[in-house]
């Protein structure tokens, strides 16, 4: 039983500057998660290992990153009977400069190691196999043309394995990112489609042969809540079995915080730490909501402070709360309107109230009602 480990969208030498200080170690965490799906390659015995587009973040990645790659298919290399089929992808699109052109001596030396595209090889034999692995690359970043189109499967072997980087039109998709139809899914004989381009982790449903991005192999950019993974494919008599497996280090994690009642930057990051526990492995993105009493010390900037030695990285938050209305502003609402005579209703409950807690419950109430009126979005 044929086995294929199916990556795509590596992106090393992303520069990730929206990381700010943490980028470095990023990067460097982007050859170690490298360097696990090649250990995991060895593992599994794979019969090939595909790298569906965007091994590198660009036609001119650092030399020390083509240098590292260039260590680690040797390694694989002297380590197993393991084909790599790499696709050159959106970023590092095949053509006249570009890294695969450069440095075509270099991957060449290196035993079972093809780039599709490269002297015009469109397809790669696995003998031991019976596989056939397929693709024509991007030859610019951006471009109209189905190139998954024109790719045939080998009728004389048992499996044949397409490879593609572009956008499967099963959600909008611009007319120059590299399109693949539905219907280029469907046609007969592939085995198994290993596309790369979304870095998350998507398996397009359909009537044909699996298709699958795996995504990015670890944290590129800070909406990936899904990327961290790698494709393990089974092609047997019996059909193809597809396994999630997890190899990277980073994780997005977004959360919402109600900072209602919340008086200064501390108590907003216990809340933040109680939906969200410590995990230095983590990139946070917050978002803040509710209604933030008057006269609150809490300062946005000084809780990334607080929070940073709790986590890789903290965004700052994304501020979607309301400060709660002080008595002058609301006795200044005009009575005349819907808002101002809910207020002072709401007054005349609070006045007669003899619990505290009831009083509270209604001064809160008050605060949530107006902001409700005026049309904020305070149960977000």
């Amino acid at each position: 039983m044929p086995t294929v480990i199916h990556t795509a969208d590596v992106h090393l030498g992303a520069p990730l500057g929206w990381l700010g200080a943490r980028a470095s170690d990023q990067r460097e965490q982007l050859r170690q998660t490298f360097r696990s799906i090649i250990d995991l390659t060895i593992q599994e015995d794979a019969d090939c290992l595909i790298i569906a587009g965007d091994l590198f973040d660009s036609n001119r990645p650092p030399g020390s990153a083509v240098r590292f790659v260039l260590r680690e298919l040797a390694r694989l290399g002297d380590s197993s009977e393991t084909y790599t089929v790499i696709l050159p992808g959106s970023h590092d699109h095949m053509g006249d400069g570009s890294v695969f052109s450069c440095y075509s001596n270099e991957f060449a030396q290196i035993e079972r190691v093809h780039i599709l595209g490269a002297h015009d090889v469109r397809s790669v034999v696995i003998p031991r196999a019976s596989l056939v692995v397929h693709g024509d690359p991007p030859r610019s970043n951006s471009s109209s043309e189905h190139r998954l189109a024109k790719l045939r499967p080998q009728a004389d072997h048992e499996y044949n394995v397409a490879v593609a980087h572009g956008s499967v039109d099963v959600v909008p998709v611009e007319p120059e990112d590299h399109p693949i139809s539905r219907d280029e899914l469907l046609a007969p004989g592939w085995s198994y489609f290993a596309l790369g381009h979304w870095h998350s982790w998507r398996e397009i449903e359909g009537k044909g042969a699996p298709a699958v991005y795996p995504g990015a192999p670890e944290v590129i950019a800070a909406d990936q809540a899904g990327s961290g993974h790698v494709a393990r494919i089974s092609l047997g008599g019996e059909g193809v079995e597809v396994t999630k497996v997890r190899v990277g280090a980073r994780t997005v994690s977004s959360v919402q915080i109600d900072v209602g009642g919340a008086m200064d930057t501390d108590e907003v990051a216990r809340r933040v730490a109680t939906e969200h526990p410590k995990d230095v492995n983590a990139i946070l993105s917050m978002t803040l909501t509710g209604l933030m009493p008057v006269g609150s010390g809490f300062e946005p900037e000084a809780l990334l402070e607080v929070l940073k030695p709790d986590y890789f990285h903290v965004r700052l938050p994304r501020l979607n709360y309301e400060v709660r209305l002080s008595h002058d502003d609301l006795e200044a609402l005009p009575e005349r309107l819907v808002i101002g005579r809910f207020v002072r209703l709401m007054k005349e409950q609070i006045d007669a109230a003899e619990d505290s807690n009831d009083r509270e419950d209604l001064e809160a109430a008050l605060q949530m009602g107006v902001a409700l009126l005026q049309g904020k979005d305070v149960l977000a």
